[in-house]
């Protein structure tokens, strides 16, 4: 008795699934977003200390910085609430391709010292809640350990 030859696709012929589906790399742009409105808040937290009795300076800044955080918390809730519908409706997958996050002030600077600030703070409080707030000494110590790295 001999056998016919299988006609079975070799793995090679196999179509590879995406290493990433387009869902988890927009869920990865979000986290980066929402990791850079972080690091604008704890640069707000290290700013008011170092400018602590400039309460009109500081109040610019408050103004400034609220205002950049709500727009960026905003953005990342649509992105959210976009990758869910697409997880549930894959036609919407459309909608997360064309998906742009807010567009900051300064953006590029704000985000090169927000990350600085989000290592620093991941370095000094690992594991911590986020939602946790600093003390002054504890922002002042992130201030300080982050200020090597931070651009003038």
């Amino acid at each position: 008795m001999t056998q016919e030859p299988q006609n079975e696709a070799s793995p090679a012929d196999q179509p590879k699934p995406p290493a990433v589906s387009a869902t988890e790399a927009f869920e990865a742009r979000i986290i980066e977003h929402e990791e850079m409105i972080y690091g604008i808040a704890l640069l707000f937290e290290g700013v008011s200390l170092l400018l602590a009795g400039q309460d009109a300076v500081i109040e610019t800044y408050r103004n400034q910085y609220w205002n950049i955080i709500q727009a960026g918390n905003a953005s990342a809730k649509r992105a959210r609430e976009l990758a869910d519908q697409a997880k549930l409706d894959p036609p919407k997958i459309q909608l997360i391709e064309r998906f742009a996050f807010e567009v900051l002030p300064e953006q590029e600077q704000l985000e090169q010292r927000a990350r600085i600030l989000v290592e620093t703070y991941d370095t000094l409080f690992p594991g911590r809640p986020r939602d946790r707030s600093l003390t002054q000494e504890e922002t002042l110590k992130l201030m300080e350990a982050a200020s090597e790295r931070l651009p003038d």
